[in-house]
């Protein structure tokens, strides 16, 4: 098995995949300009106190009010039940310290609790709940009980710790080392939070470059390769200051060829905005949105390979187990997501396939539950909502169907476009490219500028001329390379930058 963890950074969005012997694993994307606001610490300002709901509305300084509910607590990683929160006891006026929990939807502000988390990469930090825990995915007895009694003398006063998934690989003064820098980073910011005199952003938590890293890194993987050297430095530093033998791995990719294409993974991007999802054998998923939930229909399609009906029925189904984990992961689906899985009558293969998928979710570093099929062969899983759905990153509202479907939006269209304008000038000894594609498309490139650096730099000796097609969709366009492009364009051609 080998693992390789690929970074992709562009001029107005990054990317992060994890990739298993080619197959897409994990894929994280974020744009620039977009602020995640998921494990933000900030001083906020109690703005109004719902007593009998046990809530207040905090001003963190955002256009909107942030929720606080008195019993909220981060609980991703392990079992907090038996931390039993206390009462509400601020008030209007009062400043505290909270995280952001959950992004802001909507009209509605972002979820807040007061019970600080600091993740790092073996362990989390807990500077105000007095807890010590071990990742759920660490069965291991004797390895439990060890890791308990580290945690257990090594922990602050008053305060907690919980042991992550990757202390399975850890030694004992990698732990301690990583729980000597929580705690000095809490004491930072404790005293920013003293110093500042109103609203304020105490903490972020990184860009999607450094929370990737940390949390897909395991000793199995075999290289991180990133397409900008300022990134490899920067993640050669932190790797070094977490005495990571880590910073070995990591490699600066540079190439006339895009790094997407390269390791494979663009296509299998595309297919991660399509509702089918087809299986190995034949059969198929088909996943459908809506505003309460997440549907997934299992399909047989073409396969019937199995002995008889239910045994053809049980194959399909547990191959739909396996690749229902991955989706939830790579889509970052959350909420309610309810299974239609195709009607058993074995009650051996019903248990079998809920097992299944349970057996697959550990994987998820999103808390996941999976619960027992009914009698009409559904499964019900509840996935924490964390950060947004892949979809909304890379599908933009058709204004033909007034939001009722999707389109790739035009960043993405301009990733891909990137892709196929290198890959001419890489094979071709051409000067000059001629890019048919939609109209919208290519205001789009113009107003966004997202082509300017690149034009700038690696291409300031080509030429690139754009001939809009009102018959074309979005992803449809054609790139063709000409030494004397001028002689044959057409009148509505543009010239880019």
């Amino acid at each position: 098995m080998k693992r390789s963890i690929l970074i992709d950074v562009e001029s107005y969005m990054s990317s992060a995949a994890l990739i298993e012997d080619g197959k897409l694993i994990e894929f994280h994307l974020d744009y620039k300009e977009t602020n995640r606001l998921t494990g933000n610490i900030y001083k906020g300002k109690v703005e109004n106190v719902l007593q009998g709901l046990e809530s207040a509305f905090v001003n963190i300084g955002l256009a909107r009010n942030g929720f606080l509910y008195v019993g909220e607590t981060l609980d991703d990683r392990t079992d907090l039940k038996n931390v039993v929160p206390g009462a509400l006891a601020e008030k209007a006026g009062d400043y505290l310290m909270v995280q952001v929990t959950k992004e802001e939807v909507g009209q509605k502000g972002a979820r807040l609790t007061s019970n600080i988390s600091l993740p790092g990469r073996y362990i989390v930090f807990l500077p105000n709940i007095d807890f010590v825990g071990v990742s759920n995915k660490i069965t291991d007895v004797p390895q439990r009980e060890m890791l308990t009694k580290i945690l257990t003398k090594n922990k602050p006063r008053g305060g907690g710790l919980i042991a992550r998934t990757a202390c399975i690989d850890a030694k004992k003064s990698d732990i301690l080392a990583e729980i000597k820098r929580m705690q000095a980073l809490y004491e930072k910011i404790n005293a920013a939070f003293n110093a500042s005199q109103g609203v304020c952003l105490l903490y972020s938590e990184g860009d999607l470059v450094y929370r990737a890293v940390r949390d897909m890194l395991s000793n199995d993987v075999e290289r991180i390769v990133c397409n900008d050297i300022n990134t490899v430095k920067r993640l050669k530093t932190w790797l070094k200051e977490m005495d990571s033998e880590f910073q070995h791995k990591v490699e600066f990719y540079e190439s006339d060829y895009d790094i997407w294409d390269v390791f494979g993974i663009s296509s299998q991007v595309d297919k991660l905005l399509e509702r089918k999802v087809m299986l190995p054998s034949g059969g198929s998923l088909v996943i459908d949105r809506t505003e309460a939930l997440t549907s997934i229909d299992v399909n047989t399609g073409s396969f019937t390979n199995g002995f008889d009906r239910e045994e053809t029925v049980y194959i399909t189904n547990l191959e739909a187990a396996k690749e229902i984990a991955r989706q939830l992961r790579l889509r970052n689906i959350g909420g309610i997501i309810v299974v239609d899985f195709i009607d058993m009558l074995n009650e051996q293969h019903k248990n079998a396939v809920v097992d299944a998928l349970r057996n697959e979710v550990i994987r998820d570093r999103i808390k996941t539950r999976v619960m027992d099929m009914t009698g009409l062969g559904l499964v019900e899983i509840t996935r924490k909502k964390v950060g947004k759905p892949l979809h909304t990153k890379l599908l933009a509202s058709c204004s033909h169907c007034n939001g009722t479907g999707y389109t790739p939006n035009g960043d993405y269209i301009s990733r891909k476009l990137k892709a196929a304008i290198k890959k001419l000038f890489a094979e071709k000894s051409c000067t000059n490219a001629v890019v048919t594609v939609n109209a919208n498309v290519i205001e789009h490139m113009f107003t966004s500028r997202y082509f300017s650096s690149v034009c700038a730099n690696e291409w300031k000796n080509k030429r690139i001329y754009l001939v809009p097609d009102v018959t074309l969709k979005p992803l449809e366009f054609a790139v063709k390379g000409n030494n004397d492009v001028a002689l044959n364009l057409p009148s509505n051609a543009r010239l880019l930058y």
